[in-house]
């Protein structure tokens, strides 16, 4: 299918679709299927208008951001099954600092929110 033609609102060829759909309509177009010999008309609307997120990333980009940024997490020397459970996750032991490392996703999932070391 071939668009023939794209017409913004006012244009000729819009006007039924102005008074049908009013400031919504963005665009008019005309599409050719040569195949079966039809012509169709189709139109793009605004079917929703919100506040655009600020800082320029959306709160789910954000959040995925957060989840992926590693964190600090204390696990004393003898909770070897902890330490087993957070090595399985991705963690990492930070031998120089003394403590696990690991996506801050990771530790919440795991129920160690508490455990996370503040920097």
């Amino acid at each position: 299918m071939d668009v023939v033609k794209t017409l913004k609102p006012g244009s000729n060829g819009t006007k039924r679709l102005v008074q049908r759909y009013g400031e919504q309509l963005l665009a008019v177009r005309y599409r050719l299927d040569r195949e079966k010999q039809l012509s169709y008309t189709t139109v793009e609307l605004i079917i929703e208008t919100k506040p655009a997120p600020t800082q320029g990333l959306n709160l789910t980009a954000d959040r995925l951001q957060q989840n992926r940024q590693q964190i600090a997490l204390r696990i004393h020397h003898e909770e070897r099954d902890l330490q087993r459970l957070v090595k399985a996750a991705g963690g990492k032991w930070d031998v120089d600092h003394k403590i696990w490392r690991i996506s801050y996703g990771e530790a919440i999932r795991l129920g160690l929110k508490e455990r996370i070391i503040e920097k």
